[in-house]
Parts: structure tokens; C-alpha cells; sequence
């Protein structure tokens, strides 16, 4: 009717477990870019995703990280101007209670949203917080708070020594060639590509290795 108005809405914010990248990526000059993870996909750590995030950010400039955000429906009844009721709905409520909430990030970040910004003042946040995890985290691969989010072959560990190898390697050339205003390394054609492939040769110490030919391979 004419007194009912419904409303989407979307909250959007930076998470804290993310709290580091803004200063890097304002230090290295890369443009942010968010984008929504699926609620329905289980989050498992990956050495090489992380590997390909700074990758695609030394080469084109532009970190992409995830949002923490929570979408909904509010509809409101007015009378004379006035909210006379206030009823709402977010997504990712529904997708639990049909079982089909299965990102352990997208849990927590709407179980934080509920915890921060829709406890009622007259619950205790005790008890709001059981109830918050009964119903949002309870089944979620991960979200547990015992759990351990699903993780790779261990086999992958060399890989994990490259990714910080790579990230501290570059992040100190660019550094050093903000300040003394010249590249302080050489690479083997000139590129951005190979620069960061030599440094992270430089880092483990074996210009030679299977792992340069994958870092080559992964850039071109």
C-alpha cells in the first residue's frame, strides 16, 4: 500500500583480518578493487591464490580483495510520516537456515554485522552471541571454534616460502627504488614480470630452479 515502503540495503566494510593491505597498497600506489565472495562456496587457503593475488597486483596495478558485506530487505509501515513498524531480512540469514551457507569468511563477517549493529539493547550479549553463532556459524566448514579452515596439500610448502619470498623481495625493490628514485635491481628482459620473478629467485637463492621456471610460466 501507499504506507509501506521496502527498502534493499547493503553494508560494506573493510575487515580486520585485511587491516594490512590498505597501507601496502597505498605504499606500493595499487588501486584497490572489492569484490563479494560466495556464500555458498567453502573457503579453503591457498598458498597459490595468494601467490596469484600479488602477481596480478604487481602487474596491473589494482589489489583485489574481499569485502566483508552484509545485503537485506527492510520494509517499513508508515503512518502520518511516521515508522510505525520495522521489519527486515538479510540474505545470508535465509541461505543458513536452508543449509546452503557454506563460506566460513561470509559467516563471520554477518555474525560480526549482527554483533555490532542489530543486538537489541535489552538482550545480553552474551546470550546474543550464542544465539548469533547457533544460528549463522553452526555447520559452517571452518567457522567453528575449534575448526580449522580447510587447507591445502601440505606438499605445497615450497610454494608457501616463495609467496612471502615474493612479497617482501618486490616490496622492498619498489621501496628501495621510490626512495633513491632508481630501480635497485636488474631483471632479465626489463619487465615488471621478470623483476619479480629474479627477486624471488633472489630470495630463495636459486636462479636455476624448478620455481622460476613456474613463476615465468605463471606470468606469461
Amino acid at each position: 500500500g501507499d504506507n509501506i515502503v521496502a527498502v534493499r540495503w547493503r553494508a560494506e566494510w573493510d575487515p580486520p583480518t585485511l587491516a594490512w593491505a590498505l597501507p601496502l597498497a597505498r605504499t606500493l600506489r595499487w588501486r584497490v578493487q572489492r569484490f563479494d565472495l560466495d556464500a555458498g562456496t567453502v573457503s579453503t587457503f591457498r598458498w597459490r591464490s595468494i601467490f596469484l593475488l600479488f602477481r596480478n597486483a604487481f602487474v596491473t596495478g589494482t589489489l583485489s580483495l574481499p569485502a566483508a558485506v552484509v545485503e537485506g530487505r527492510a520494509v517499513f509501515e508508515l503512518a502520518e510520516g511516521v515508522c510505525i513498524s520495522h521489519r527486515e531480512t538479510v540474505d545470508v540469514v535465509a541461505q543458513a537456515d536452508a543449509g546452503r551457507l557454506l563460506n566460513r569468511r561470509v559467516a563471520q563477517d554477518v555474525a560480526e554485522f549482527f554483533d555490532v549493529a542489530r543486538r537489541p539493547h535489552t538482550r545480553d550479549p552474551g546470550d546474543w552471541a550464542a544465539d548469533v553463532r547457533c544460528r549463522l556459524l553452526t555447520g559452517v566448514p571452518g567457522a567453528g571454534v575449534l575448526d580449522i579452515e580447510p587447507n591445502e596439500d601440505p606438499a605445497d610448502g615450497l610454494f608457501a616460502l616463495s609467496v612471502f619470498a615474493l612479497i617482501s623481495a618486490v616490496a622492498i625493490t619498489l621501496s628501495a627504488a621510490a626512495i633513491g628514485g632508481e630501480a635497485s635491481g636488474m631483471s632479465f628482459d626489463g619487465s615488471v614480470s621478470a623483476a619479480i620473478c629474479d627477486a624471488l629467485m633472489a630470495e630463495i637463492g636459486s636462479g636455476g630452479s624448478e620455481m622460476y621456471s613456474q613463476c615465468v610460466s605463471d606470468f606469461n
